[in-house]
């Protein structure tokens, strides 16, 4: 087969499409709490968010997973963990039994998540890369919301086949063997080179913050767009809902457009899009219907994405291709532990303000700054 052709690239984008479905069984919340009464409402909760710090866990090990074993093996390896240990509840009712299995799962996205980035910046280059790694985005987004739809369908047989989504990654295992070649990479060849070289960790450093902030703000959107739409009246919970909806739809058209849109804007693409998310978080608080909501929902989620997808295609040119995975490994961590600290976030601008309205505006005071910050810097330092 002709390297790169279409259905290699499929096979390998498909690899992100089970990364991000740790909460696509939250659906099975209301009926555990009622099947481990025993338990508190914190601890059946974990059970569906536990997978995220054995993620976080393993992506912080990839760097030395890689030196053990080869890209192949480890997707190999992550896939059939993932698939085992994530449809284990269907076939136990036992606590102890799903808490270990939801953990062995989060190993097994781990074992995947850096290596479904890496694979993608070794075997191409300039363009092609942006565009695949946009692309990826999109298909982690794509499968959140197809497994959480389908989950949601499974539930009405019972919450145990709601597990039973993470079969697929069975099915996207096989189309990884049959139609992704085995090449030996450069990192599996100058192993000693792994490290990240400290001229450069501190540039790694500050994207994987970036990354966190941005996930961070992501999540923040996400739990509480909602919450503002039904409590300021503008909207019942099922348009709530499908605002959120819409929300996700545009992170998926940011990582599709991603790649024409970063070649044509270039050094402008990241004050762009910092600018369009800070104009549709302040679109949210000011609005008074929920089309103009709707709107800044939309340009808040396109800008998101699309800037997530920027770090990634960016790495490659700030690192040696012997250092990727382990720069790929700490931006990955920045991202999940955003994600993790988004409520702490929410919790303490709560406590300056009750408002609803104050974290939007709080980031897009932070997307504003950073907007204007990688506008000027370059012109200031060239003077």
């Amino acid at each position: 087969m002709k390297k790169g052709n279409t259905i290699e690239i499929i096979a390998i984008l498909s690899l992100s499409f089970i990364l991000t479905s740790t909460y696509s069984v939250s659906g099975v919340v209301p009926t555990l709490l009622n099947v481990f009464s025993s338990y508190s409402r914190s601890s059946v909760e974990f059970l569906v968010s536990i997978p995220s710090i054995s993620m976080i866990v393993m992506i912080a090990l990839s760097p030395l997973v890689a030196k053990i074993l080869s890209e192949r093996t480890t997707i190999i390896l992550g896939l059939l963990t993932a698939g085992f240990a994530g449809i284990m509840p269907a076939f136990t009712a036992d606590y102890s039994m799903i808490f270990i299995s939801r953990i062995i799962t989060g190993i097994g996205f781990g074992l995947i998540n850096t290596r479904a980035v890496s694979i993608i910046s070794e075997r191409f280059s300039g363009r092609r890369r942006a565009h695949l790694l946009g692309y990826r985005t999109s298909v982690e987004t794509l499968g959140q919301t197809i497994l959480t739809l389908i989950a949601g369908q499974l539930l009405i047989l019972g919450w145990q086949p709601a597990f039973l989504i993470y079969s697929i990654s069975f099915l996207i295992l096989i189309i990884y063997l049959f139609f992704v070649p085995n090449e030996k990479t450069i990192e599996q060849t100058i192993i000693k080179r792994e490290a990240i070289p400290l001229r450069q960790l501190l540039s790694v450093f500050i994207s994987a913050l970036f990354g966190g902030l941005l996930i961070a703000t992501n999540t923040a959107n996400s739990l509480r767009i909602p919450s503002y739409i039904v409590e300021n009246n503008l909207g019942s919970a099922l348009t709530a809902n499908r605002i959120l909806s819409l929300f996700m739809f545009a992170g998926f058209m940011g990582g599709a457009l991603f790649g024409p849109l970063f070649t044509t804007l270039k050094k402008h693409f990241l004050p762009a899009m910092m600018f369009m998310g800070a104009i549709g978080l302040l679109f949210i608080p000011l609005s008074s219907t929920i089309y103009l909501i709707a709107v800044g929902v939309f340009l808040c989620g396109f800008a998101i994405t699309s800037s997530v997808s920027s770090i990634f295609t960016n790495l490659p040119e700030k690192v040696p291709l012997t250092s990727l995975n382990t720069a790929n490994a700490m931006v990955l961590i920045g991202c999940n532990l955003g994600a993790t600290v988004a409520p702490l976030l929410l919790n303490l601008i709560g406590k300056l303000s009750t408002s609803l309205a104050v974290p939007f505006v709080f980031f897009a005071l932070v997307f504003f700054i950073i907007s204007a910050g990688v506008f000027l810097f370059p012109r200031i330092t060239n003077k």
